[in-house]
């Protein structure tokens, strides 16, 4: 029994289909019918088959598609300039990326586990400060400058900095430096006081989450501190080496990963469980601090540090709940090459003087022995 003529309708709701493939450049023709045919729900055959009733029933056809190689005709008389293409070679392009993988790489093997040499065996301290957020207008910089005056002169004791040095607002929080009298002109010359005036012997220094906010401040710092002190995104792991041998192992984060409500420490604890062995693993960030000595199931003995920071006036906090403490603002390591006890080579301090007083006496101590 002869099929009946396709309707009008059914005709151009089937080229319709077969047209918009057409326009999305399916080539050849098969490959369009056999796209709209899929949303038409037929056979590709079958429609294939009915565009010879369509068009002798309707003189209807799909849209034509150019030959391949088909070119536009040019105007006759006319002769064009040959333009040179603006591209570089593929193969150029390709060796650049090539060498500039192998440039990344071997400068991040460079800042895996590094080391920084001391020159003596007499203990040294390292002052961790907190997060500064410098300029901010909940900063202690009363507490800032006089633990920073200590470390300036104190002989032996070193400045680390984890991170935050300002608050640098960036993306959605820009609408934040309205609630602060401090520019972000003025931001930069804080932070340069503190990496370059300050008289802060920097051991190292980390960039955290508010250096990342505007990417242009990370930059600058980088440029101010690149001969000065290792400036290090976000961790540094590195060793401290003594002329004696003695090396101690210390992660540095602004951060590490893991949080527990129960456990200030869940990230440091986590990093000494299942990450790379260290002696030190030390955060800041959450604007909150404790400290504990540990050692594990093989006999490492290992310190958990974290720094509460200078950030006392903190509405993000009283918001949320969380806890405003009152000390650790930062936190202090003290590394003793010369001892053969393990609790006693790495010491922690949550009070800058107190710590500065214990190394003093103890440089002391070990200059008299050398003497005598």
């Amino acid at each position: 029994m002869p099929q009946k003529p396709l309707t009008l309708a059914e005709a151009n709701r089937r080229l319709d289909a077969i047209n918009g493939y057409i326009l999305a450049g399916y080539r050849p023709m098969g490959q369009a019918i056999k796209a709209a045919a899929a949303d038409l729900g037929m056979n590709p055959n079958s429609l294939w088959t009915s565009l010879t009733g369509i068009k002798t029933k309707h003189g209807l056809v799909p849209l034509e598609i150019p030959e391949l190689g088909a070119v536009p005709r040019k105007a006759p008389g006319l002769t064009f300039p040959v333009f040179p293409s603006d591209e570089i070679p593929t193969s150029e392009i390709l060796d650049h990326l090539e060498r500039q993988y192998a440039q990344q790489a071997t400068a991040a093997a460079a800042r895996k586990w590094f080391s920084i040499a001391v020159d003596d065996n007499l203990p040294i301290a390292i002052n961790w400060f907190g997060d500064p957020h410098l300029g901010s207008p909940g900063c202690n910089i009363k507490l800032l400058r006089r633990d920073v005056e200590i470390v300036a002169k104190t002989p032996g004791m070193f400045g680390g900095n984890v991170g935050d040095t300002v608050d640098n607002w960036g993306g959605r929080l820009l609408r934040l430096y309205a609630e602060s009298d401090v520019s972000k002109k003025t931001e930069r010359q804080l932070a340069r006081w503190f990496l370059q005036d300050s008289g802060v012997p920097w051991l190292i220094w980390l960039h955290g989450n508010h250096e990342s906010m505007s990417s242009e401040f990370k930059l600058y710092m980088d440029g101010l501190g690149a001969e000065q002190v290792p400036m290090i995104d976000w961790r540094a792991q590195f060793k401290v080496t003594f002329p004696n041998g003695a090396e101690m192992r210390i992660d540095a984060a602004h951060d590490h990963k893991g949080h527990s409500m129960w456990n200030d420490l869940h990230g440091q604890e986590r990093a000494s469980v299942m990450e790379e062995q260290a002696d030190i693993y030390i955060a800041g960030h959450r604007h909150n601090w404790a400290f504990k000595v540990k050692e594990t199931v093989d006999g490492r003995v290992v310190n958990l540090v974290r720094c509460r920071g200078y950030k006392f006036l903190d509405d993000y906090a009283v918001r949320w709940q969380f806890p405003q403490q009152q000390q650790g603002a930062s936190m202090v390591t003290l590394l003793d090459p010369v001892t053969d006890s393990p609790t006693e080579r790495i010491r922690v301090f949550a009070d800058t003087r107190a710590a500065a007083d214990y190394l003093t006496y103890l440089r002391g101590r070990y200059a008299k022995r050398k003497a005598a």
